[in-house]
């Protein structure tokens, strides 16, 4: 992979990541409220929300940060290269983005439910989904290429 592309995979990654860390707030505010004597029932779908918006933060933003390692090593075509960066990117932002809107509004993002926020959510999430496995396809397939090279 061009250095440049990995190193904005890297900075994307970083961010993604610090999303992540941010969303660690309100879990942790989350988790507070949950264990009082007096919790509302519905404490713990926030703290399932926020524990999710948190987690696609944190570990969307080392997939990015680790792939864009590995694709150093690998020996992938100009096209393969734009779709791991482009997959990663497009799945890092829109899963952490989607996340962090389904704890602030309520929604679960897993289907069309008219003009809402769950309807983003669901979306945002496949999206995400469709270019986190194009990227790992291209992944795999530039290390198989890799392997069999003399």
């Amino acid at each position: 992979m061009k250095r440049e592309l990995q190193a904005l995979l890297v900075v994307n990654g970083a961010l993604v990541l610090l999303a992540g860390f941010a969303a660690g707030f309100p879990y942790g505010s989350a988790v507070v409220a949950s264990i009082a004597p007096d919790a509302p029932a519905d404490t713990a779908e926030a703290l399932r929300a926020w524990h999710m918006a948190h987690l696609e933060g944190v570990l969307n933003g080392l997939l990015m940060i680790a792939s864009a390692a590995a694709a150093g090593f690998l020996s992938l075509s100009q096209a393969a290269q734009r779709v791991v960066f482009w997959g990663l990117v497009t799945a890092g932002w829109t899963n952490v983005v989607a996340s962090t809107i389904s704890a602030l509004t309520g929604g679960r993002g897993t289907g069309i439910t008219g003009l809402d926020w769950n309807t983003l959510d669901f979306l945002l999430f496949m999206a995400g989904i469709l270019g986190a496995i194009a990227a790992m396809i291209a992944l795999a397939l530039g290390g198989l290429r890799t392997a069999r090279e003399p």
